[in-house]
C-alpha cells in the first residue's frame, strides 16, 4: 500500500506535489491561528464575565450591608427607648402602649422594604407591627420551639438572622416567606431580659433589596448557619446549602468556595457586617455561547484564508512550475532529433541557472554531433582518396619490378634503382591495406620519396634522418610524415636556387612523442605563417586552410585526433628565405600507445 502511494506520489506534477505539501500547512497555520484566538477571546469573555460578577456581588453585599445596618439601627432606637421598657415591666404607664406604637409606626412607614415588626415578652402581650394584613400570629410559645430561637437566645450581643422554614410561619394564614432578624431585648439599667424583637420583610421584598434579577445571573444569598435566605429566583430560599448543585453537596461547614462544579461561574463574597454568603452564579456554557459568533468568525476567516491561498498559491507555483516545464518540453524535443532548441529564462536563481545549464548542455551537444559528423566525413573522404590511391595497385608494382628487371638487363643500373624504389615506395604506401604501421615502415616510405626527390633535383636536395631506436616500433597512422616532407620539399626546397637540406627527427621529450621535420627552403612571410597557425588551431575547416601545406596539416591533424584523441598539438615556425620547421606533439602518457 505504502509501494503505490509512494508511486503515486513520485508521479504527480511539481505544481500537485506543491499544494499537497502547502494546503495543510496553510490550513494547520490558519487553523492555529483560528484556535488561539477563540482561546483569548473565550479568556478575555470569561475574565470580564468574572470581573462582572465580582461586581454583581460586591453591589449585592453593599446593598443587603445597608439593609441589615437598617434593621440594626431601628432595633438600637427601640431597645433604649424607656418608654418600650416601661411597657414591657410589670407596672407600665397608661401611655407607654401609645407612645410605642407611634414610634414603631413612624421607623417602619419610612422604609421601604420592612412591613412587620414583632416584641415578644413573658410579662406583657405580644406587641406586633404588619403592613401587610392583619393576620393573627404565631404565639411566643411556638416560636420558643424554633431553631431561629435557640441561635437568639445563644446570641444575645449579635442576634440571628432567619427565614420562615416549613410549617412556622409568624403571620397564620400567610403563605408569603419571611425573612427576618431576631434579637433579645436587654433593659439597659437593669440588662434584665425583657423579650424579644423580630424585624421582617416578606422574601421577595428582600430580594429586590439586592437588584432587579438578570439574565442568567443566578444571586444566592446564605445565612452563615448554611440556610439559604434568599435568591434571585426565589427557589432555593429557607433550604439548606446542601441542597445546592453548585459545590457537589459539601456540608457548609467545609465548603471550599474556590472549588465548584466547572460547568458554572461562581463568585463568592462574604459580608462582615452580617455573616452572609453571597452567590453569584452563571451557567459556563450560556456564557460561552456569547463565544459563536467569534468561533464562526473564525471558521470564516480561516475557510477565507482557504479560498485566497489555494488560486493564489496554485499561480504562485506557475512562477516554479512554468520555467521548468519549458524546459522540460524543450528536453523532449530535443531527445526526439530537435537540436536547435533554446529555452528563453530571465530567472537569475536556481532555475535560471538550470536553464543556463541546459542552453550549454544543448550547445556542446550540438557541437560535439557536428565535430563528429565531420570527422566521419573526414574518414570517408580519406579512405576515399585511399581507395582511388589504390586502384590496380598490385597491377601498378607489378609492372613496375618487369620495368625493373628490364633496366638491369639493358644495363640503365641507375634508371632501375629509380624504379625500385618507386616500387619499394608504393609497396609501402600500401602495406597490405593496414591503415596503422610502425614507425621503421613509415620512415623506409619517407626515405624512398626524398631517393626519388633527390634524383629529380639531382644534387640540390639533401636530408638526414635521426631517430631514437627503441622508437621504432611504435604504431602510428599510415604517410603520417610522408605529407610534411612533400611539403618541404615542393614549398621549401623546389623554390629555393641553392642547395636544400631537409632534416627529420623522431624523439622523445617527457611524456611527448616529437615528430620534426625541418628545412632550409624559402620559408614564409610572416602574414602567412599567422594565416596557417590559425587554419591549424580552427576546430572547423576555413578558406585559411587553402594556403601552402594547409591541407596537408589538417589532415594529419584530424587523423592524429582520431588515432590519438586531442592529446596532439602541431607547433609550425617559419622565416622567409631562411627556413620552415614542423613539429608534431603527440601525448604519451596513456600507456597504450605504446606498442612493440
Amino acid at each position: 500500500m505504502l509501494a503505490r502511494i509512494r508511486k503515486a506520489y513520485l508521479e504527480l506534477p511539481i505544481r500537485l506535489k506543491f499544494q499537497i505539501w502547502f494546503m495543510p500547512l496553510l490550513i494547520v497555520s490558519a487553523g492555529s491561528i483560528g484556535f488561539i484566538s477563540y482561546v483569548t477571546a473565550s479568556n478575555q469573555v470569561l475574565d470580564k464575565i468574572a470581573q462582572a460578577q465580582n461586581n454583581i456581588s460586591s453591589q449585592t453585599v453593599s446593598h443587603l450591608d445597608y439593609l441589615a445596618k437598617d434593621i440594626y439601627d431601628i432595633y438600637s432606637y427601640l431597645s433604649l427607648s424607656s418608654e418600650l421598657h416601661d411597657l414591657l415591666s410589670p407596672e407600665a404607664s397608661y401611655n407607654s402602649a401609645q407612645v410605642v406604637n407611634s414610634m414603631i409606626n413612624r421607623l417602619l412607614s419610612t422604609r421601604q422594604f420592612f412591613q412587620s415588626l414583632l416584641i415578644f415578652s413573658d410579662n406583657h402581650p405580644t406587641i406586633k407591627f404588619n403592613s401587610l394584613n392583619n393576620n393573627e400570629i404565631i404565639s411566643y410559645e411556638a416560636y420558643k420551639t424554633s431553631g431561629i430561637y435557640v441561635q437568639t437566645v445563644s446570641q444575645v450581643v449579635k442576634g440571628a438572622w432567619g427565614v420562615e422554614e416549613g410549617p412556622m410561619k409568624l403571620f397564620i394564614g400567610d403563605q408569603r416567606r419571611k425573612v427576618f432578624y431576631s434579637k433579645v431585648l436587654v433593659n439597659p439599667e437593669s440588662l434584665k431580659k425583657e423579650g424579644l424583637m423580630l424585624i421582617g420583610m416578606t422574601e421577595e421584598d428582600f430580594r429586590k433589596s439586592f437588584g432587579p434579577a438578570r439574565d442568567n445571573v443566578e444571586i444566592i444569598v446564605i445565612n452563615e448557619d448554611g440556610t439559604i435566605l434568599s435568591d434571585s429566583d426565589g427557589k432555593w430560599s429557607g433550604r439548606a446549602f446542601t441542597e445546592l448543585p453548585y459545590y457537589n453537596h459539601v456540608p457548609f461547614s467545609k465548603v471550599d468556595w474556590d472549588k465548584n462544579e466547572k460547568q458554572w461561574l461562581i463568585t463568592h463574597t462574604a459580608s462582615a457586617a452580617t455573616g452572609w454568603h453571597v452567590l453569584v452564579i452563571q451557567p459556563k456554557i450560556e456564557e460561552l455561547k456569547q463565544l459563536n459568533q467569534i468561533r464562526w468568525l473564525t471558521i470564516g476567516f480561516v475557510v477565507m484564508i482557504l479560498l485566497i491561498n489555494v488560486p493564489l498559491s496554485w499561480l504562485l507555483s506557475r512562477l516554479f512550475s512554468n520555467p521548468l516545464m519549458r524546459i522540460l518540453r524543450s528536453m523532449r524535443e530535443f531527445q526526439a532529433g530537435d537540436f536547435q532548441q533554446h529555452v528563453e529564462i530571465e530567472l537569475r536563481d536556481e532555475i535560471g541557472q538550470l536553464g543556463k545549464g541546459y542552453n550549454t548542455m544543448v550547445m556542446r551537444i550540438k557541437e560535439l554531433i557536428q565535430d563528429v559528423y565531420e570527422s566521419e566525413i573526414s574518414q570517408k573522404e580519406a579512405e576515399l582518396r585511399m581507395l582511388q590511391s589504390q586502384i590496380n595497385p598490385h597491377f601498378l608494382y607489378n609492372t613496375l619490378n618487369s620495368i625493373t628487371w628490364m633496366s638491369y638487363r639493358e644495363g640503365a643500373e641507375k634508371t632501375a634503382d629509380m624504379i625500385q624504389r618507386l616500387s619499394e615506395f608504393f609497396r609501402f604506401n600500401l602495406s597490405q591495406g593496414a591503415d596503422v604501421i610502425t614507425i621503421e615502415k613509415e620512415l623506409m616510405i619517407v626515405e624512398n620519396y626524398f631517393f626519388l626527390s633527390k634524383i629529380r633535383f639531382s644534387d640540390k636536395l639533401t636530408y638526414s634522418i635521426e631517430v631514437e631506436e627503441h622508437l621504432r616500433q611504435f604504431r602510428v597512422p599510415k604517410l603520417l610524415l610522408q605529407p610534411l616532407a612533400e611539403n618541404a620539399v615542393v614549398h621549401g626546397i623546389e623554390q629555393m636556387e641553392g642547395q636544400g637540406f631537409i632534416h627529420l627527427s623522431i624523439r622523445e621529450e617527457g611524456q611527448q612523442l616529437i615528430f620534426e621535420v625541418t628545412d632550409n627552403g624559402m620559408g614564409m612571410a610572416p602574414d602567412t605563417l599567422e594565416r596557417l597557425r590559425m587554419a591549424v588551431l580552427m576546430e572547423k575547416r576555413t578558406g585559411s586552410a587553402d594556403i601552402e601545406g594547409g591541407f596537408a596539416l589538417l589532415n594529419m591533424r584530424e587523423r592524429l585526433q582520431n588515432h590519438f584523441g586531442k592529446g596532439i598539438a602541431i607547433e609550425i615556425n617559419s622565416r622567409l628565405h631562411f627556413g620552415t620547421s614542423v613539429k608534431l606533439k603527440v601525448d604519451m602518457s596513456d600507456a597504450h600507445y605504446r606498442e612493440e
